[in-house]
């Protein structure tokens, strides 16, 4: 019984400690600035994103994850807004360290408490699914996404391919330091 009795005691403090199991929201990606300087031994990460206006203080992201340690990052529809809007085809980069990735989901996010709201895991075997090399010093697209609300409070992430000519476009808008790194184009059309 007093063995017990210290194992609960035990897991009652750790419980008032504030240990707790990470969320996907702890693993959230700062944005980088569009003045920012590649790192020559970073790899970046880039994408173009739409979105719906939807009511209250709601964002996207996708969850990117390294296929060979499985540490996930989460990287943000774009730059937090106080109150979100529309939003057509903005370029969003981070920065992570060398390695393979996928995107395994999408999720939708409170920006006023952090808390995530829904989302799904994007189709195995899909295009935005499938694992891609990330050198030090290059840029992979990963594609364009779009956040649509179909019915009332259900939404819904869709993949979008895109020519390597707007690639280019929007990186020169966006990211115009990163024009001379090396780019691919994931599934971009020809």
């Amino acid at each position: 019984m007093n063995r017990l009795f210290c194992v609960f005691a035990a897991f009652f403090l750790l419980m008032l400690s504030g240990c707790e199991t990470p969320t996907r929201m702890s693993f959230l990606q700062p944005v980088m600035d569009s003045k920012q300087s590649p790192a020559a031994d970073s790899g970046y990460v880039t994408g173009m994103f739409s979105r719906d206006w939807g009511p209250g203080r709601m964002e996207f992201a996708l969850g990117i994850v390294n296929t060979a340690t499985g540490k996930e990052y989460v990287m943000p529809f774009g730059v937090e807004t106080l109150l979100p809007s529309s939003v057509s085809n903005q370029m969003t980069m981070i920065q992570l360290p060398p390695g393979e990735y996928k995107v395994a989901y999408w999720l939708d996010y409170s920006t006023r408490d952090r808390q995530q709201l829904a989302g799904a895991d994007m189709p195995s075997g899909s295009m935005e699914n499938t694992a891609f090399k990330l050198a030090s010093g290059a840029v992979v697209f990963m594609g364009g996404y779009a956040a649509r609300n179909s019915s009332g409070n259900t939404w819904s992430v869709h993949y979008q391919r895109v020519t390597p000519q707007s690639v280019q476009k929007a990186l020169a808008n966006s990211y115009p330091l990163f024009l001379k790194q090396p780019l691919s184009c994931l599934n971009c059309l020809q």
